[in-house]
Protein backbone atom coordinates (compact mmCIF):
# COMPACT_ATOMS: atom_id res chain seq x y z
CA UNK A 1 0.00 0.00 0.00
CA UNK A 2 2.80 2.32 0.96
CA UNK A 3 4.59 1.62 -2.33
CA UNK A 4 1.38 2.26 -4.23
CA UNK A 5 0.88 5.61 -2.52
CA UNK A 6 4.49 6.58 -3.24
CA UNK A 7 4.06 5.57 -6.88
CA UNK A 8 0.92 7.70 -7.18
CA UNK A 9 2.68 10.62 -5.49
CA UNK A 10 5.60 10.28 -7.90
CA UNK A 11 3.23 10.36 -10.85
CA UNK A 12 1.49 13.45 -9.47
CA UNK A 13 4.77 15.25 -8.77
CA UNK A 14 5.95 14.41 -12.27
CA UNK A 15 2.74 15.70 -13.74
CA UNK A 16 2.99 18.95 -11.76
CA UNK A 17 6.63 19.46 -12.76
CA UNK A 18 5.76 18.78 -16.37
CA UNK A 19 2.86 21.24 -16.18
CA UNK A 20 4.76 24.13 -14.60
CA UNK A 21 7.08 25.00 -17.49
CA UNK A 22 4.18 24.53 -19.89
CA UNK A 23 2.18 26.99 -17.81
CA UNK A 24 5.03 29.49 -17.80
CA UNK A 25 5.45 29.04 -21.54
CA UNK A 26 1.74 29.47 -22.05
CA UNK A 27 1.77 32.77 -20.12
CA UNK A 28 4.91 34.01 -21.82
CA UNK A 29 3.64 33.11 -25.26
CA UNK A 30 0.30 34.73 -24.49
CA UNK A 31 1.66 38.27 -24.11
CA UNK A 32 4.38 37.68 -26.70
CA UNK A 33 1.78 36.65 -29.25
CA UNK A 34 -0.20 39.82 -28.48
CA UNK A 35 2.98 41.90 -28.81
CA UNK A 36 3.79 40.34 -32.18
CA UNK A 37 0.26 40.91 -33.42
CA UNK A 38 0.41 44.59 -32.42
CA UNK A 39 3.85 45.06 -33.96
CA UNK A 40 2.80 43.43 -37.24
CA UNK A 41 -0.20 45.76 -37.41
CA UNK A 42 2.11 48.72 -36.69
CA UNK A 43 4.40 47.59 -39.53
CA UNK A 44 1.47 47.77 -41.94
CA UNK A 45 0.74 51.35 -40.83
CA UNK A 46 4.41 52.28 -40.96
CA UNK A 47 3.94 55.86 -39.81
CA UNK A 48 3.01 57.85 -36.71
CA UNK A 49 1.82 61.48 -36.56
CA UNK A 50 2.41 63.35 -33.30
CA UNK A 51 1.83 66.94 -32.20
CA UNK A 52 4.48 67.89 -29.65
CA UNK A 53 6.20 71.03 -28.42
CA UNK A 54 9.63 69.38 -28.40
CA UNK A 55 12.29 71.57 -30.06
CA UNK A 56 13.87 70.02 -33.19
CA UNK A 57 17.07 69.00 -31.40
CA UNK A 58 15.14 67.10 -28.71
CA UNK A 59 12.52 65.65 -31.05
CA UNK A 60 15.11 64.41 -33.54
CA UNK A 61 17.11 62.59 -30.87
CA UNK A 62 13.99 61.04 -29.30
CA UNK A 63 12.60 59.83 -32.61
CA UNK A 64 15.93 58.46 -33.77
CA UNK A 65 16.17 56.41 -30.56
CA UNK A 66 12.66 55.06 -31.15
CA UNK A 67 13.35 54.23 -34.79
CA UNK A 68 16.45 52.28 -33.81
CA UNK A 69 14.15 50.04 -31.76
CA UNK A 70 11.31 50.02 -34.30
CA UNK A 71 12.82 50.96 -37.69
CA UNK A 72 9.61 50.12 -39.55
CA UNK A 73 7.72 53.09 -38.00
CA UNK A 74 8.50 56.60 -39.24
CA UNK A 75 7.49 59.53 -37.07
CA UNK A 76 6.16 62.84 -38.35
CA UNK A 77 6.13 65.62 -35.73
CA UNK A 78 4.12 68.82 -35.91
CA UNK A 79 5.54 71.44 -33.54
CA UNK A 80 2.68 73.37 -31.95
CA UNK A 81 1.87 74.76 -28.54
CA UNK A 82 -0.60 72.90 -26.37
CA UNK A 83 -3.40 75.34 -27.19
CA UNK A 84 -2.73 75.32 -30.94
CA UNK A 85 -2.42 71.55 -30.95
CA UNK A 86 -5.70 71.13 -29.10
CA UNK A 87 -7.50 73.40 -31.55
CA UNK A 88 -6.05 71.43 -34.45
CA UNK A 89 -7.21 68.04 -33.19
CA UNK A 90 -10.61 69.50 -32.29
CA UNK A 91 -10.92 70.59 -35.92
CA UNK A 92 -9.88 67.10 -37.05
CA UNK A 93 -12.56 65.48 -34.91
CA UNK A 94 -15.20 67.94 -36.13
CA UNK A 95 -14.38 67.44 -39.82
CA UNK A 96 -13.80 63.71 -39.68
CA UNK A 97 -10.49 64.15 -41.55
CA UNK A 98 -8.20 62.62 -38.96
CA UNK A 99 -4.42 62.82 -39.20
CA UNK A 100 -3.03 63.00 -35.65
CA UNK A 101 -2.35 59.89 -33.55
CA UNK A 102 -0.67 61.32 -30.43
CA UNK A 103 -0.48 64.74 -28.82
CA UNK A 104 1.89 65.96 -26.12
CA UNK A 105 -0.20 68.38 -24.08
CA UNK A 106 -2.02 68.95 -20.81
CA UNK A 107 -4.51 66.20 -20.08
CA UNK A 108 -7.60 68.00 -18.85
CA UNK A 109 -8.98 69.57 -22.05
CA UNK A 110 -8.48 66.47 -24.18
CA UNK A 111 -10.24 64.35 -21.55
CA UNK A 112 -13.12 66.83 -21.18
CA UNK A 113 -13.60 66.87 -24.97
CA UNK A 114 -13.95 63.06 -25.08
CA UNK A 115 -10.92 62.62 -27.33
CA UNK A 116 -9.09 59.97 -25.28
CA UNK A 117 -8.63 56.36 -26.33
CA UNK A 118 -8.04 54.06 -23.32
CA UNK A 119 -5.72 51.12 -23.93
CA UNK A 120 -7.20 48.54 -21.59
CA UNK A 121 -4.77 45.69 -22.27
CA UNK A 122 -1.60 47.79 -22.07
CA UNK A 123 -0.13 45.83 -19.15
CA UNK A 124 -1.27 42.48 -20.52
CA UNK A 125 0.59 43.01 -23.78
CA UNK A 126 3.63 44.68 -22.20
CA UNK A 127 3.89 43.49 -18.57
CA UNK A 128 7.38 45.02 -18.24
CA UNK A 129 6.06 48.56 -18.71
CA UNK A 130 7.13 51.09 -16.07
CA UNK A 131 3.72 51.56 -14.54
CA UNK A 132 4.53 54.94 -12.96
CA UNK A 133 5.11 56.24 -16.48
CA UNK A 134 1.55 55.33 -17.54
CA UNK A 135 -1.28 57.78 -16.88
CA UNK A 136 -4.00 56.36 -14.63
CA UNK A 137 -6.50 56.64 -17.49
CA UNK A 138 -4.49 54.09 -19.53
CA UNK A 139 -4.62 56.55 -22.42
CA UNK A 140 -1.31 58.38 -22.08
CA UNK A 141 2.38 57.89 -21.37
CA UNK A 142 4.12 60.34 -19.06
CA UNK A 143 7.45 62.05 -19.54
CA UNK A 144 9.74 61.84 -16.50
CA UNK A 145 8.83 64.37 -13.78
CA UNK A 146 10.01 67.96 -13.94
CA UNK A 147 10.75 70.42 -11.15
CA UNK A 148 8.85 73.67 -10.81
CA UNK A 149 9.97 76.67 -8.81
CA UNK A 150 10.33 80.44 -8.71
CA UNK A 151 13.26 81.49 -10.94
CA UNK A 152 15.04 84.78 -10.29
CA UNK A 153 18.10 86.78 -11.29
CA UNK A 154 20.49 86.98 -8.34
CA UNK A 155 22.24 90.02 -9.83
CA UNK A 156 18.97 91.99 -9.89
CA UNK A 157 17.78 91.19 -6.37
CA UNK A 158 19.02 92.97 -3.18
CA UNK A 159 21.64 90.87 -1.42
CA UNK A 160 19.74 90.75 1.86
CA UNK A 161 16.77 89.20 0.05
CA UNK A 162 18.83 86.27 -1.18
CA UNK A 163 18.26 83.44 -1.28
CA UNK A 164 14.84 84.64 -2.34
CA UNK A 165 11.68 83.00 -1.04
CA UNK A 166 8.07 83.28 -2.12
CA UNK A 167 7.29 84.95 1.18
CA UNK A 168 9.69 87.80 0.38
CA UNK A 169 7.88 88.69 -2.84
CA UNK A 170 5.71 91.00 -0.72
CA UNK A 171 8.75 93.10 0.28
CA UNK A 172 8.27 96.65 -1.16
CA UNK A 173 11.86 96.68 -2.40
CA UNK A 174 10.91 93.97 -4.88
CA UNK A 175 7.96 95.85 -6.36
CA UNK A 176 7.88 97.80 -9.59
CA UNK A 177 6.62 95.40 -12.20
CA UNK A 178 9.80 93.36 -12.49
CA UNK A 179 8.05 90.08 -11.68
CA UNK A 180 6.63 88.11 -14.61
CA UNK A 181 3.46 86.07 -14.76
CA UNK A 182 3.19 83.39 -17.43
CA UNK A 183 -0.50 83.50 -18.32
CA UNK A 184 -0.18 80.42 -20.53
CA UNK A 185 0.29 78.42 -17.32
CA UNK A 186 -2.86 79.71 -15.65
CA UNK A 187 -4.41 76.23 -15.60
CA UNK A 188 -1.53 74.97 -13.47
CA UNK A 189 -1.61 77.86 -11.03
CA UNK A 190 -2.09 75.62 -8.01
CA UNK A 191 1.41 74.28 -8.64
CA UNK A 192 2.57 77.35 -6.75
CA UNK A 193 1.11 76.17 -3.46
CA UNK A 194 -0.77 72.90 -3.94
CA UNK A 195 -0.89 72.40 -0.17
CA UNK A 196 -2.62 75.75 0.39
CA UNK A 197 -6.37 76.22 0.54
CA UNK A 198 -8.17 78.09 -2.24
CA UNK A 199 -8.54 81.07 0.09
CA UNK A 200 -4.80 81.18 0.79
CA UNK A 201 -3.96 81.13 -2.91
CA UNK A 202 -6.39 83.95 -3.67
CA UNK A 203 -5.07 85.95 -0.72
CA UNK A 204 -1.52 85.49 -2.01
CA UNK A 205 -2.51 86.70 -5.46
CA UNK A 206 -4.34 89.74 -4.08
CA UNK A 207 -1.69 90.78 -1.55
CA UNK A 208 1.51 89.85 -3.38
CA UNK A 209 1.06 89.43 -7.12
CA UNK A 210 -1.53 92.04 -8.10
CA UNK A 211 0.08 94.98 -6.23
CA UNK A 212 3.33 94.29 -8.08
CA UNK A 213 1.58 94.82 -11.43
CA UNK A 214 3.62 91.99 -12.91
CA UNK A 215 4.81 91.90 -16.48
CA UNK A 216 3.00 89.33 -18.57
CA UNK A 217 4.62 86.80 -20.84
CA UNK A 218 3.12 84.22 -23.15
CA UNK A 219 4.73 80.80 -22.92
CA UNK A 220 7.77 79.33 -21.20
CA UNK A 221 10.28 80.21 -23.92
CA UNK A 222 9.16 83.84 -24.15
CA UNK A 223 9.19 84.18 -20.36
CA UNK A 224 12.66 82.68 -20.01
CA UNK A 225 14.04 84.91 -22.78
CA UNK A 226 12.72 87.95 -20.91
CA UNK A 227 14.40 86.70 -17.75
CA UNK A 228 17.73 86.09 -19.48
CA UNK A 229 17.60 89.56 -21.10
CA UNK A 230 16.99 91.11 -17.68
CA UNK A 231 13.61 92.58 -18.63
CA UNK A 232 12.31 91.18 -15.35
CA UNK A 233 14.05 89.57 -12.42
CA UNK A 234 11.66 86.76 -11.47
CA UNK A 235 9.14 84.31 -12.89
CA UNK A 236 6.41 83.40 -10.46
CA UNK A 237 5.85 79.94 -11.99
CA UNK A 238 8.23 78.06 -14.24
CA UNK A 239 9.12 74.59 -15.34
CA UNK A 240 12.70 74.80 -14.20
CA UNK A 241 13.85 71.99 -16.47
CA UNK A 242 13.49 74.51 -19.31
CA UNK A 243 16.25 76.51 -17.70
CA UNK A 244 18.52 73.62 -16.81
CA UNK A 245 18.27 71.90 -20.18
CA UNK A 246 18.32 74.87 -22.53
CA UNK A 247 19.61 78.01 -20.85
CA UNK A 248 22.40 76.74 -18.64
CA UNK A 249 24.59 76.03 -21.70
CA UNK A 250 24.34 79.73 -22.58
CA UNK A 251 26.52 80.48 -19.61
CA UNK A 252 23.83 82.30 -17.65
CA UNK A 253 24.82 81.47 -14.08
CA UNK A 254 23.08 84.21 -12.12
CA UNK A 255 19.65 82.60 -11.95
CA UNK A 256 18.49 80.63 -8.91
CA UNK A 257 15.39 78.84 -7.62
CA UNK A 258 13.35 80.01 -4.66
CA UNK A 259 14.42 77.77 -1.77
CA UNK A 260 11.12 77.50 0.06
CA UNK A 261 9.21 75.62 -2.59
CA UNK A 262 9.98 73.39 -5.58
CA UNK A 263 7.25 70.85 -6.33
CA UNK A 264 7.96 67.81 -8.46
CA UNK A 265 5.39 67.55 -11.21
CA UNK A 266 4.21 64.36 -12.83
CA UNK A 267 5.36 64.13 -16.44
CA UNK A 268 3.55 65.87 -19.25
CA UNK A 269 1.24 63.34 -20.97
CA UNK A 270 1.69 61.95 -24.48
CA UNK A 271 -1.94 61.18 -25.24
CA UNK A 272 -3.45 58.48 -27.45
CA UNK A 273 -6.34 60.00 -29.39
CA UNK A 274 -9.61 58.18 -29.91
CA UNK A 275 -9.75 56.26 -33.21
CA UNK A 276 -6.24 57.35 -34.13
CA UNK A 277 -5.49 56.66 -37.83
CA UNK A 278 -2.33 54.74 -36.89
CA UNK A 279 -3.38 53.44 -33.49
CA UNK A 280 -1.11 50.39 -33.51
CA UNK A 281 2.02 52.41 -34.28
CA UNK A 282 0.91 54.91 -31.61
CA UNK A 283 0.59 52.13 -29.02
CA UNK A 284 4.06 50.83 -29.86
CA UNK A 285 5.45 54.34 -29.31
CA UNK A 286 3.59 54.70 -26.01
CA UNK A 287 4.96 51.39 -24.79
CA UNK A 288 8.49 52.32 -25.84
CA UNK A 289 8.18 55.68 -24.10
CA UNK A 290 7.22 53.99 -20.82
CA UNK A 291 10.18 51.61 -20.94
CA UNK A 292 13.19 52.23 -18.72
CA UNK A 293 15.56 53.11 -21.54
CA UNK A 294 13.21 55.63 -23.12
CA UNK A 295 12.48 57.27 -19.76
CA UNK A 296 16.22 57.82 -19.34
CA UNK A 297 16.41 59.31 -22.83
CA UNK A 298 13.56 61.71 -22.09
CA UNK A 299 15.14 62.63 -18.77
CA UNK A 300 18.42 63.47 -20.44
CA UNK A 301 17.14 65.22 -23.56
CA UNK A 302 14.30 67.11 -21.89
CA UNK A 303 16.41 68.21 -18.94
CA UNK A 304 14.18 66.41 -16.44
CA UNK A 305 16.86 65.00 -14.21
CA UNK A 306 16.08 63.48 -10.81
CA UNK A 307 15.74 66.43 -8.40
CA UNK A 308 16.68 64.19 -5.48
CA UNK A 309 20.06 63.24 -7.00
CA UNK A 310 22.73 65.81 -6.14
CA UNK A 311 25.01 64.31 -8.80
CA UNK A 312 23.07 65.95 -11.66
CA UNK A 313 22.64 69.65 -12.37
CA UNK A 314 18.99 69.84 -11.25
CA UNK A 315 19.55 67.94 -8.00
CA UNK A 316 22.70 69.94 -7.25
CA UNK A 317 20.83 73.24 -7.57
CA UNK A 318 17.93 71.94 -5.50
CA UNK A 319 20.35 71.02 -2.74
CA UNK A 320 22.33 74.25 -3.01
CA UNK A 321 19.26 76.46 -2.63
CA UNK A 322 17.57 74.34 0.03
CA UNK A 323 14.41 73.69 -1.96
CA UNK A 324 11.62 71.77 -0.29
CA UNK A 325 10.24 69.28 -2.78
CA UNK A 326 7.20 67.08 -2.84
CA UNK A 327 5.09 65.20 -5.38
CA UNK A 328 1.41 65.71 -6.02
CA UNK A 329 -0.78 63.76 -8.46
CA UNK A 330 -2.73 65.42 -11.25
CA UNK A 331 -5.98 64.02 -9.87
CA UNK A 332 -5.72 66.53 -6.99
CA UNK A 333 -4.94 69.45 -9.24
CA UNK A 334 -6.40 69.72 -12.72
CA UNK A 335 -9.93 71.09 -12.33
CA UNK A 336 -9.14 73.06 -9.18
CA UNK A 337 -6.07 74.64 -10.78
CA UNK A 338 -8.09 75.74 -13.78
CA UNK A 339 -10.71 77.42 -11.60
CA UNK A 340 -8.11 79.18 -9.45
CA UNK A 341 -6.14 80.20 -12.50
CA UNK A 342 -9.19 81.86 -14.01
CA UNK A 343 -9.68 83.88 -10.81
CA UNK A 344 -6.04 85.00 -10.82
CA UNK A 345 -6.20 85.98 -14.50
CA UNK A 346 -9.20 88.20 -13.81
CA UNK A 347 -7.36 89.83 -10.92
CA UNK A 348 -4.45 90.58 -13.23
CA UNK A 349 -6.82 92.09 -15.80
CA UNK A 350 -6.35 89.26 -18.31
CA UNK A 351 -9.09 87.56 -20.32
CA UNK A 352 -9.70 83.93 -19.42
CA UNK A 353 -9.18 81.70 -22.47
CA UNK A 354 -12.21 79.67 -23.50
CA UNK A 355 -12.13 76.01 -22.54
Amino acid sequence: MKKKIMAIAAVLVGAILAWLPTSRLSYASSHEIKQQKLIEAAKEEGVLNIIATWPPVEGKAIFEAFERAYPFIKIRQTIQSGREGFERIRAEFASGRRATDLINTSFYEVEAAGMLQPWKDWFEIFPDTRKRAVHRSLSAALEPPSVKGLMYRTDLVPRDLQPLTYAKLSDPRLSGGRIAFNFRQYDHYAHLYPKWSDEEIIRYAKEVLVPQKPKLCNGTTACMDMLVRGEMWALVILQSHQYFSRHLPRGIVNIAIAPDYAPVDEGKPIILLKNAPNSNAAKVFLYWQTSGGAQEIFGKLRGRADPYDANNVVGAWMKKHGAKMFDHPDSEREARSRELGAVVLRMLGLPVPKM
